[in-house]
């Protein structure tokens, strides 16, 4: 039977080597410059502590499993996009049928290149040649542990999604948690975007049964609570896989061409960012989607939580898992061997994807 275009599910997902000393020497050569020609670090309004420095971009040395993980798990899928500056990991198989290696310079527009801005790489995927018109958003530190159902991401060509409200917090602990900050200005960015083109109470009443859907559980309570503003105050962002409609990016560029086009034109990622989560709050907001709970493990790891984390890779207690670092560098050799290990463990076997 042939295959329907919207029954083809795609996968993307973005990956650098921090460790390439071409990339860090064209990286380096730009934050100077830009940093030379504001007077300040990175200036136009970009921070340049934590949100972009080099933690970002240190290797778990732990894809292979990824691509274990997704071929085991997800084996429905159509093909997987593999966005890359230009390199590539060396086990990875470049002529799988099921591969596609793009490179920024194959989708992103010349003017926005070279880019170390994650947003400005995500938010011009509807770009990408070939992309199907439905496919789920990855990042290389997401590892589905248990088998998932297309259904579970899509139906009848219908994204499936959680409409949960949560107030943004901004919550800054120190002047150097600038990731905090800067978190919380996008998502603040993003929800203006979002205020400026639909009416909550609208958008509420239109689709009531799939804000209050039962299917969401004790999330409910939050969508309760919330029913005091008049406006979105923000959203549950679970970090872990979502699905996206190509279309729907297209059309954020076309209703607000100058806000996307200020995000991609930052070379790091920025105050005055959009991002990924803008389009998961527009979908939602269509009312174009089917309610379901959010499965799985979002998972900020130190030295205190790593051994639990890992046991619960290996026992695949939850549908899926995103593994965030919040420790020294030091530490993190440590996290990572032990977080590897448990990896290993449950998906020893080589994928099709390795050489």
């Amino acid at each position: 039977m042939k295959v329907r275009d919207f029954e083809k599910i795609d996968l993307v997902i973005p990956w650098v080597d921090g460790n390439d000393p071409a990339w860090k020497a064209e990286r380096n050569e730009w934050k100077n410059k830009l940093e030379s020609a504001s007077g300040s670090k990175l200036g136009g309004g970009v921070l340049d502590q934590d949100a972009n420095n080099h933690m970002r971009y240190q290797s778990w040395d732990n894809l292979q499993y990824w691509f274990r993980a997704v071929e085991q798990n997800l084996p429905w899928f159509n093909k997987i996009f593999f966005v890359t500056w230009g390199h590539v990991p060396d086990f990875l198989n470049t002529n799988h049928p099921k591969l596609r290696i793009v490179n920024h310079k194959d989708y992103i527009p010349a003017e926005y290149l070279p880019t170390f801005n994650s947003n400005t790489i995500e938010m011009n995927y509807h770009r990408i040649e070939d992309l199907s018109e439905n496919f789920i958003m990855f990042n290389d530190d997401c590892f589905p542990l248990q088998p998932i159902d297309k259904s579970y991401y899509f139906q009848n060509d219908c994204i499936c999604e959680e409409a949960i409200e949560t107030p943004i917090v901004p919550t800054v602990y120190n002047d150097h948690d600038t990731t905090r900050r800067w978190a919380c200005l996008v998502r603040v960015n993003d929800i203006m975007f979002i205020n400026r083109h639909f009416k909550k109470r609208e958008v509420q009443a239109k689709n009531y049964d799939k804000w209050f859907s039962p299917s969401y559980e004790e999330l409910l309570k939050r969508n309760e609570s919330m029913s005091y503003w008049n406006n979105f105050c923000g959203f549950r962002n679970p970090h872990l896989q979502n699905s996206v409609k190509k279309s729907t990016l297209k059309h954020l560029w076309d209703i607000e061409p100058d806000t996307l086009d200020r995000t991609s034109k930052s070379k790091f990622r920025g105050d005055y960012d959009v991002n990924q989560w803008l389009i998961r709050y527009w979908q939602i907001c269509e009312g174009n989607f089917i309610p379901r709970k959010t499965l799985g493990k979002f998972s900020a790891l130190e030295m205190s939580n790593v051994n639990d984390i890992a046991a619960g890779i290996r026992q695949k207690k939850w549908q899926s898992i995103c593994i965030n670092e919040t420790c020294t560098s030091e530490e993190f050799i440590q996290i990572k061997r032990i977080i590897n290990s448990a990896l290993e463990e449950i998906f020893p076997d080589k994928s099709s994807f390795e050489l």
